[in-house]
């Protein structure tokens, strides 16, 4: 039986989080925090200073970046966890972003057969997607999220003040999936977005809270993703497979929102080739997110990016599976699309740089 999530903003909650962790230390139970250079140099203090209770915990230090996001980093967790003798009461505080809680609820979610973890995301697409939902995971030989579990945190603690310390490209790389959920279950959400610019995103604590309830909506109605839950792939079949050839052969990766950004243009295209989506909708689709998330440029090898496609967790039978809009604010599960029209859209992505 899965838990079910619970999740705390801290403009109304920060006090149940507070007592949550009071809670936990005075049953003895030994608390870990796993964080990175990056949360331990901007985010740490913040963390103790308003929740005192987490001083005694030890710190379980990994690697930034997705690039890390393996079984090297999730066997140091381990590996400190078996130092201290961590028992089946412990808990885990993950500090980060979505790399930090994918494999810190990986690693808990495995150890004994599971202990209890929490998430503190500190970056927009932790708040608003990785650290909701209870997929956990690693990269394995290039391939995103190949091995995982669904295992959700007992609490989620959501502080846009994080948000602060990070460099605009990251909020940039957040919008992405914020314009996902949008785009897949609410039109009135993304006609909001298509009037804010960057800067209105860190001060609209409102906006993160609409995309964690219709995310925790979907999860809730489907939560290991047999049904409704695909509509949150949009983007991530071609995305994933990006991603992963960026991170293979670029010395500056993309980031996973500038991916996804990528897929999302390129499946909004195949959308219109399945006329699900008119060509008024795809050049709408196209012009927010090029203004809101894509900053760089990233020319698509049709070649190599196909070969992880060809592998992506989500495929049935041979045939490569998509979620599709049919209109903004609706998406179309299930729709299996042949390898060249998949070639084709990224070209069409090309032509636009």
């Amino acid at each position: 039986m899965m838990k079910n999530p619970t999740y705390l903003f801290a403009a109304a909650e920060k006090e149940d989080f507070r007592k949550y962790l009071e809670e936990k230390s005075a049953a003895h139970c030994s608390i870990f925090i796993v964080l990175d250079e990056n949360t331990e140099k901007y985010c740490k203090k913040k963390l103790l200073e308003d929740f005192p209770v987490l001083d005694n915990a030890r710190q379980i230090m990994v690697k930034s970046g997705e690039k890390n996001k393996n079984f090297e980093s999730c066997n140091k967790i381990w590996l400190k966890l078996i130092t201290y003798h961590a028992d089946r009461c412990s808990l885990l505080v993950n500090l980060g972003g979505g790399v930090i809680t994918d494999l810190g609820g990986f690693a808990a979610s495995s150890y004994k057969r599971g202990i209890s973890f929490c998430n503190v995301p500190t970056t927009l697409l932790g708040m608003i997607d990785a650290s909701i939902g209870g997929k956990t995971g690693l990269d394995y030989n290039g391939l995103k999220n190949i091995i995982g579990s669904f295992s959700f945190a007992e609490k989620t603690y959501i502080d846009p003040e994080f948000l602060r310390t990070l460099p605009e490209r990251h909020i940039r790389s957040g919008c992405a999936e914020l314009l996902k959920i949008a785009l897949i279950s609410d039109k009135r959400l993304w006609q909001d977005l298509k009037l804010r610019d960057i800067r209105d995103i860190i001060d609209r604590t409102d906006l993160i809270q609409e995309a964690v309830k219709l995310k925790d909506k979907i999860v809730q109605d489907d939560p290991l993703e047999k049904n409704v839950r695909k509509k949150l792939s949009f983007g991530h079949t071609i995305g994933h497979a990006v991603e992963s050839s960026s991170l293979m052969n670029d010395k500056k990766p993309l980031l996973h929102g500038e991916a996804v950004a990528i897929g999302m243009v390129c499946e909004a295209w195949l959308s219109k080739k399945k006329k699900l989506l008119s060509g008024a909708e795809l050049d709408e689709v196209i012009y927010k997110i090029f203004r809101l998330t894509l900053t760089r440029k990233f020319k698509a090898d049709a070649t190599g990016i196909m070969e992880f496609i060809r592998n992506d967790k989500k495929n049935s039978g041979q045939k490569i599976n998509f979620t599709l809009l049919s209109s903004i604010g609706e998406a179309k599960t299930d729709n299996f699309i042949d390898e060249k029209l998949i070639a084709d859209s990224l070209v069409f992505y090309n032509n636009l740089l």
